[in-house]
């Protein structure tokens, strides 16, 4: 196909380099006869074909687009969320099996689409980032468009409750800011060590230096490139891994000496300050720079879910009041009688199942921050046999008390590292 063709809104350039239209997207899909071949006949389908399958698939997700180019391709893992957040709740408004069978199907589902995807070979997506904020908006019109429309709530119930969302989506953008990467500029024949700028869809935004810059040069400077240290000698908790039985002081993918409680993340391709997992709910690591916003975007989703819902409940079920205070939905026989009800009813399930996901990692932060330590420490820990009761590393010697680890987390610009860690 010539490059100077112009094509109609739906017609498109595909994968080999032919013109087709969008209205041919279950044409001429040798994967996909070869798949129902399989599957209809009890085969197991190979890897190659549901590979080749997928890239069809993913070539031929386009919408039409009047620029004379023709139709744009759309992402998979972006517009599947979209799509499939609002078609599960609908379909669960059919009845409480219905409900029950949506719940069930949805986590399972996101773990079978980001299978698949892993499989083609992709590191990063944004899949469970689009999933929550497709959900966090739907109930929100939900609430907006259906809740509110009963004239059940009061003002302040409404306030606050999008008050709270409003924080809630502050945290989040500021948790998916720069964690504390870093990144190794080469001066004359030593190594400076700074933030690197953060990458969003490959183009390079402006960073900030590290805040100990000067104590870091002076170990970029006399850094050896095979820096490491005997096992039996690193009697402390570190987030640095243990290899041969060696301490791996220099990062081999970063190549530079990365300091205590440094991580690489293996998703971004960086070091990460005071690292503490990669968040695919957030899409970006969780470092020095962003823990607390992570945090507090973890409590305000939690309560954003559970009063919502409770608001949602005791609006379209008849509640009764105890302590005169308290309201609690009771009677709830009629929820699937009107799609309004029903609508209601399954978001606020959906919130509340999710709120209790969130939950548990919300409380999991916790008791590691009440140790002030961090999820890639606790998992070094755990190969090396340091830790009892699951949740708790013995040798921490970042562990200033349960106090004293809230005062660094909250107010400090950064956590320090122990003096008893001599690299």
């Amino acid at each position: 196909m010539a490059a100077s063709e112009t094509l109609c809104c739906c017609e498109y350039e595909n994968m080999h380099g032919d013109r087709s239209h969008l209205l041919a997207f279950c044409c001429d899909c040798e994967a996909f006869d070869q798949t129902c071949d399989r599957l209809l006949t009890c085969r197991s389908v190979p890897t190659e074909t549901l590979q080749r399958l997928w890239a069809t698939i993913h070539d031929r997700c386009r919408i039409p687009w009047f620029s004379g180019k023709g139709a744009i391709q759309i992402k998979l893992d972006v517009i599947v969320p979209i799509i499939m957040v609002p078609a599960c709740l609908s379909f669960g408004t059919l009845g409480y099996f219905a409900t029950v069978a949506v719940l069930m199907f949805m986590p399972i589902f996101m773990l079978t689409f980001y299978t698949i995807w892993r499989r083609q070979g992709h590191k990063r997506t944004p899949f469970f980032f689009i999933w929550g904020l497709t959900s966090v908006v739907f109930s929100f019109l939900i609430f907006s468009g259906f809740v509110i429309s009963f004239r059940e709530i009061l003002l302040w119930e409404i306030l606050l409750l999008f008050s709270a969302l409003f924080l809630m989506f502050y945290a989040v953008l500021h948790a998916r800011r720069q964690p504390g990467y870093f990144s190794v500029v080469s001066k004359s024949q030593n190594k400076e060590l700074r933030y690197r700028p953060s990458l969003t869809n490959g183009h390079v935004k402006s960073g900030n230096h590290f805040d100990d810059e000067k104590e870091f040069l002076e170990l970029q400077m006399n850094r050896n490139e095979d820096a490491t240290l005997p096992a039996e000698k690193v009697t402390w908790i570190d987030s640095r891994p243990i290899k041969d039985g060696k301490l791996m002081i220099n990062c081999k993918y970063c190549n530079f000496q990365r300091p205590p409680r440094a991580g690489h993340c293996n998703i971004c391709g960086l070091c990460i300050a005071v690292r503490d997992h990669h968040c695919v709910w957030i899409d970006n690591c969780i470092g020095s720079n962003n823990h607390k916003s992570f945090l507090a975007a973890m409590f305000l989703f939690i309560f954003c879910g559970c009063y919502g819902s409770h608001l949602t409940l005791t609006t379209i079920c008849t509640p009764e009041m105890y302590f005169d205070w308290i309201l609690v939905p009771s009677d709830c026989r009629w929820l699937y009688e009107d799609f309004r009800i029903s609508m209601c009813f399954v978001t606020s399930c959906y919130s509340l199942v999710s709120c209790a996901i969130m939950t548990f990692g919300f409380i999991h932060q916790i008791i590691l921050i009440s140790q002030n330590l961090t999820s890639q420490e606790l998992h070094t820990a755990s190969m090396r046999g340091l830790t009892h009761c699951v949740f708790f590393a013995r040798n921490n010697v970042h562990n200033q008390g349960f106090l004293i680890n809230w005062i660094e987390f909250l107010f400090y610009r950064k956590r320090r590292t122990s003096s008893q860690i001599p690299l």
